[in-house]
């Protein structure tokens, strides 16, 4: 049987609720909220009444039973696959058009180079909580793609010379050895 902290999160996940939202339409302290799903506390009956009231849950259940048609889930999975193929796309591109093409010089692609560590190193600071794997798949695929189209669409010289074999490398390895990477709290 799930804990009544695993069962708020879930509905509220997949509802698309922030936990301030769901704070301020149960009138609710957010606090509380946060206590509540960290099972740091057990609720008092009125707090969990008001909170299964604002997500649609029925008390006497402990399994939560969502409505036909919320397609929050869904919707939600949607967007950010639409937003990780744009991201990966666009640092693909950056990546490529500061190191390879014509009028690429020094200063960009020592540019590219710094933003093959920064994007990543911003990426790893927001996923600390993913496995290595995950977050090299979702957000080093730009990066991959980048190697990949140098080594068959230039020769490999240009490509080496150029740095974005390099630039590129060193982001896969932050984004998989992002975890390691001790950050200032």
């Amino acid at each position: 049987m799930k804990s009544t902290g695993k069962i708020i999160y879930e509905v509220r996940t997949k509802k698309g609720l922030s936990q301030e939202e769901l704070a301020e339409m149960a009138k609710v302290n957010l606090r509380t909220i946060q206590r509540i799903e960290n099972d740091l506390t057990e609720p008092r009956e009125t707090t969990i009444k008001l909170i299964y009231g604002v997500l649609e849950i029925d008390h006497n259940q402990s399994e939560p039973q969502l409505k036909e048609g919320d397609y929050g889930d869904f919707s939600q999975k949607l967007i950010n696959m639409m937003f990780i193929i744009v991201l990966n796309a666009a640092i693909a591109a950056i990546v490529i058009y500061l190191t390879v093409y014509d009028g690429a010089n020094i200063y960009s692609r020592v540019g590219a180079f710094l933003l093959c560590i920064l994007f990543p190193y911003a990426i790893v600071t927001q996923t600390r909580t993913s496995k290595s794997v995950t977050r090299l798949i979702k957000f080093g695929s730009g990066l991959i793609a980048v190697i990949i189209f140098l080594l068959f669409q230039v020769k490999l010289a240009t490509a080496i010379l150029s740095g974005a074999i390099l630039s590129s490398l060193v982001g896969l390895c932050i984004l998989f050895y992002g975890n390691s990477i001790p950050l200032k709290k």
